[in-house]
């Protein structure tokens, strides 16, 4: 029996709590540990914003190996709830912004931390490392967007885009633009580096909670109406739901080979590609969201830590499909082919018959 190779993906939640150990790592068991944000650092690893719940309370960045997320190496420390952490590309600097709008740089190597008190000002929910590795991106929920200059560690541009909280912050594919989601329904479309404003897409009139890029030319927006948009990157676009969510959809993630991941505050994740959606629940709700790779999702939730959403794959044996093969039927003879036939036979006749009396004489001598 044939066999043939069919793709049998499922979707499932592998929960991994955080535990303590004896060298003081974060514990999810003695209070509820939030975690807020993850970002991708060295050898497959990664860091992790946390909050204990209650936001004016220190925060913490840690460190887990991808296979062992429930074993939080923690870093430093911030006075407040910690919300958003970004690493350079090659994951040894790491940098976090907090409820109060401190900054904090770590350099890896050397587990120095450096703290820059009110960088932001007030409140930052994202932050993003530019592609050149030499600014932090900021925006704060007094509607202010900040480039940071790492190396003079120092704001080196800042512009207002409003009076809402910037909620989102993502680059473009090419590395020229920025988007940036804020709390009145828009997405602010943004030169880089200049800062300069391109324009301004508006997705309706509830917080635009959050956004990522696509491809160079379409993005992805989550909503406080519950719905998952996509709309081209460009001024006045209109967008589009692809999805229905039944929260706030907060966080977004796209893998590297372009599938999309967005959450919902009460713990739904919708998985989109090729134009079909799925979703899954988790237990608690979901804060943040990080892919490794592109079969497997890091979830950092309210209640449950870090876990995962993963891809598996199984063979499906398909029995061979016998088709009945229809019988023949000879076709219908030529009239001419009829004429020759008929003709033949009249011939075969007659030398049948002249035949006869041949084979008969010998018989009739011998009397």
């Amino acid at each position: 029996m044939k066999t043939r190779c069919y793709a049998a993906l499922f979707l499932g939640l592998l929960a991994v709590c955080c535990r303590a150990d004896e060298t003081g790592t974060a514990n999810a068991g003695s209070e509820s540990l939030w975690i807020t944000s993850i970002a991708p650092s060295t050898d497959d690893s990664f860091v992790v914003g946390t909050a204990t719940g209650l936001l004016l309370r220190p925060g913490t960045v840690a460190r887990f190996q991808a296979d062992a997320p429930g074993e939080l190496e923690t870093l430093y420390e911030h006075p407040v709830a910690v919300w958003t952490v970004a690493t350079t590309s090659d994951g040894k600097t790491i940098a976090s912004a907090d409820y109060k709008g401190n900054l904090v740089t770590y350099d890896l190597a050397s587990k120095q931390a450096t703290t820059h008190e009110n960088a932001f000002e007030r409140w930052c929910q994202k932050i993003v490392v530019s592609p050149d590795d030499q600014s932090i991106v900021a925006g704060n929920e007094s509607g202010k967007l900040f480039a940071w200059s790492i190396a003079d560690a120092k704001v080196s541009k800042a512009v207002e885009l409003g009076k809402a909280s910037i909620t989102s912050i993502a680059f473009s594919p090419a590395n020229n633009q920025l988007a940036a989601t804020d709390g009145d329904g828009k997405v602010h479309l943004l030169k880089w580096p200049e800062l300069e404003s391109l324009g301004v897409i508006s997705i309706g009139e509830e917080t635009a909670w959050c956004v990522a890029y696509e491809s160079e030319s379409s993005l992805i927006v989550g909503s406080e109406d519950r719905n998952l948009y996509r709309v081209e990157a460009k001024p006045d676009a209109k967008p589009q739901s692809i999805a229905k969510g039944s929260d706030w959809i907060t966080r977004i993630a796209v893998s590297k080979d372009g599938q999309i991941a967005a959450s919902e505050v009460s713990g739904k994740i919708h998985f989109a590609s090729g134009g079909s959606v799925s979703t899954i629940g988790a237990e608690s709700g979901v804060w943040a969201l990080c892919f490794r790779g592109s079969g497997q999702l890091l979830v950092g939730t309210r209640k449950n830590g870090i876990v995962l959403a993963g891809q598996s794959w199984a063979w499906k044996p398909i029995a061979p499909k016998v088709v009945a093969k229809e019988q023949e039927e000879t076709p219908a003879a030529a009239p001419a082919e009829e004429k020759a036939a008929e003709e033949k036979a009249a011939e075969e006749k007659a030398a049948e018959e002249k035949a006869a009396p041949a084979e008969a004489k010998p018989a009739e001598e011998a009397k």
